[in-house]
């Protein structure tokens, strides 16, 4: 018995690849203000991900959930929290891409691009009309 299962789940470790990257530990933080992150990249920060030909649009949403990890760390559900991301917008689109990423090379590609776009998000300013505050900083009035 215990042979069947180690090979059923040997066969299917071998079927999907290794494990996705991500999460990563906080690694950029104090180089990109997570209030100048926005919910979705603009053109001069997402062009990494375009040369990855993947769910495009999913993959702009995540990098952006990625980004504001590596500068405050917390999970992926409190990233999206803080850009406004909805669990309701987040869940399908996670699923999208943890499915993307366990193609042969797609994980370590996503990877490399969403380091590049950090590096270009530090290197540039961001227009103040694309983030206005961040989620938990914003109150109710009386």
């Amino acid at each position: 018995m215990n042979t069947a299962i180690d090979e059923s789940t040997h066969l299917r470790h071998g079927i999907v690849g290794p494990p996705a990257l991500f999460p990563q530990p906080p690694s950029r933080q104090g180089l990109l203000d997570p209030k100048n992150i926005p919910q979705h990249l603009p053109d001069a920060w997402a062009w990494p991900l375009d040369e990855l030909n993947g769910p495009a649009t999913q993959l702009r949403r995540d990098a952006a959930i990625r980004l504001v990890q590596m500068n405050r760390g917390g999970s992926r559900a409190a990233a999206a929290r803080y850009l406004g991301i909805t669990p309701g917008a987040l869940q399908p689109a996670s699923v999208t891409i943890r499915a993307w990423q366990k193609m042969p090379g797609n994980a370590d590609a996503y990877q490399g691009a969403v380091q590049r776009i950090a590096e270009i998000a530090a290197a540039t300013e961001v227009p103040s009309s694309t983030r206005l505050t961040a989620p938990d900083e914003m109150t109710v009035g009386p």
